[in-house]
């Protein structure tokens, strides 16, 4: 299984609002990838705490014949299109996107972390991923996907209703 997160919390001059660019990109990976589910959308608090706006948070799986680091230029290159400019960590932006994992593999190497080393902390990535598989597990961790949400009850995520779920 191949997940990659989404995320937005500013508008962008393509698109609108955060939620649009979250629907919009994924048109975009369909472009690239073979889009095979989507999670729902969430409504999050930035992390760490500040004053920009929050979030919107969702989680794609995908499948490609592209190696890791092809897929990761592949999303950058989307983030571009979408206007993301990468200046500061943690800082607001029109789209983010993230390869959480690729099967069952374990990099870590030249910039390049699979599965990704915060996933399991973070209840809007592991909520979208429970909505695509709750069965999944962390090759590193070894836990279920529903399992870890579990342990993320105290983290705030808030349901948006939207064409995906």
């Amino acid at each position: 299984m191949i997940l990659i997160a989404i995320g937005s919390n500013l508008d962008s001059d393509l698109y609108g609002f955060p939620l649009e660019n979250c629907v919009n990109v994924i048109n975009f990976l369909r472009k690239y990838f073979f889009v095979i589910k989507v999670s729902k959308f969430y409504e999050t608090e930035p992390i760490p705490k500040s004053n920009q706006p929050w979030y919107v948070n969702g989680v794609v799986e995908i499948k490609t014949n592209l190696k890791p680091k092809d897929i990761i230029k592949k999303l950058f290159f989307i983030e571009s299109h979408f206007g993301r400019i990468r200046k500061l960590r943690n800082e607001p932006r029109v789209i983010d996107l993230d390869l959480l994992c690729y099967g069952n593999m374990i990099i870590n190497k030249n910039n390049l972390i699979i599965p990704h080393p915060r996933l399991h902390k973070r209840k809007f990535v592991v909520k979208p991923i429970c909505d695509i598989n709750p069965s999944w597990i962390h090759p590193i961790i070894k836990k279920k996907a529903r399992i870890l949400l579990k342990a993320l009850a105290n983290q705030k995520i808030f349901y948006i209703n939207s064409i995906y779920g």
